[in-house]
């Protein structure tokens, strides 16, 4: 299952400094929807690692899964035929 491929930038039009991680919901101007909506999906991305932990404590988000390289280099022409 793949779930956190995916990245998302997004920003209120009207309040483009607002930042929930940093400024959290005492921050929200006015009760502007879009930086309430800013605010929940960054809650449920913090509920989504929680979550993902406690199924798998071992699971690290941080390193990437390394392949091992080809023991020939496909793109490699070989000059010698059989």
């Amino acid at each position: 299952m793949k779930i956190r491929a995916r990245k998302f930038d997004g920003r209120c039009a009207r309040h483009k400094r607002y930042n929930p991680a940093v400024d959290g919901p005492g921050a929200i101007r006015g009760a502007c929807p879009r930086c309430t909506l800013l605010f929940e999906i960054w809650e449920a991305s913090l509920r989504l690692n929680q979550l993902i932990r406690a199924f798998d404590p071992r699971h690290d988000d941080l390193k990437r899964r390394v392949e091992a390289p080809p023991a020939v280099d496909p793109r490699q022409m070989s000059l010698i035929t059989e």
